[in-house]
């Protein structure tokens, strides 16, 4: 992560890093599922250089952090979360969480309310599920013991839109403990408990290419939560939002904690 100061964080059981840079209003972020803080490098760099500091946050189980990860839940990884917030100041913070990640975003919202100013959703899901046809991609797409040919046709079917680089997500930092950790705390955490981020205000951006995370995920929560929510479609870019498209992500997501925070 250059360019970045690591902080190694106690939380709870649990001792994870954040990937630091910038000054200004506390930005922290949190990657997909299995994924580490090199996917929001570029993206990050690009919100600090507007003037913001920038955690993003490494899951326990991935790189150097570690914490239980057998019976855990959204709560114990939110708490992971509010120990980076507590570390890195500048609460309330505006999170922004990628897809898996903005479950845990929108959780500490509805937790810790007095953390969080704000919460941007990179690809939201929760309701609608992707097809049977593109959920076995997934599988696939996540399988590290089939070969880069095998995965290559999967990847950019359910993770990229069209004519994107898909190399980053082709490589092997896809972490199985957490996929598994991660999947087993979906289970275990009702729908109800972090839908809609507490009652913080929201920015959904979806991209319109996104097969893993139906846009009207992100369709159904604006239209449940009203005007606390702000939905930002995006043609073109899929699931992997950030990693595939950092400077027009970030443009949506500038100009809405431009409003937001306080400088």
């Amino acid at each position: 992560m250059k360019g970045y100061e690591t902080l190694g964080i106690a939380a709870g059981p649990a001792r994870v890093r954040a990937f630091l840079r910038g000054s200004g209003p506390t930005v922290v972020m949190l990657c997909g599922m299995g994924r580490p803080p090199g996917d929001l490098e570029a993206f990050g760099k690009t919100i600090a250089d507007a003037g913001y500091k920038v955690a993003i946050a490494e899951y326990r189980g991935i790189g150097e952090s570690r914490g239980p990860m057998d019976g855990i839940t959204f709560h114990d990884l939110a708490k992971d979360v509010a120990a980076i917030v507590d570390k890195v100041g500048g609460a309330p913070v505006a999170l922004i969480g990628h897809a898996f990640g903005n479950r845990i975003a929108r959780t500490l919202a509805a937790d810790r309310p007095d953390l969080v100013s704000c919460v941007v959703m990179l690809g939201a899901s929760g309701k609608v599920q992707p097809t049977p046809e593109v959920a076995a991609a997934i599988k696939v797409a996540q399988s590290m013991h089939l070969s880069r040919k095998e995965r290559e046709a999967a990847v950019r079917k359910v993770w990229f839109g069209p004519g994107r680089d898909i190399s980053g997500w082709l490589d092997e930092s896809w972490s199985q403990p957490f996929i598994k950790a991660a999947l087993g705390a979906a289970e275990r955490t009702p729908l109800s408990e972090f839908w809609t981020a507490g009652k913080a205000p929201i920015l959904i951006v979806q991209g319109l290419a996104d097969v893993s995370a139906p846009p009207e995920n992100g369709r159904l929560l604006k239209e449940e939560v009203g005007d606390r929510a702000t939905l930002v479609e995006l043609v073109g870019i899929g699931h992997s939002l950030a990693v595939e498209a950092p400077d027009e992500v970030a443009k949506p997501v500038l100009a809405y904690l431009a409003k937001r925070m306080k400088r």
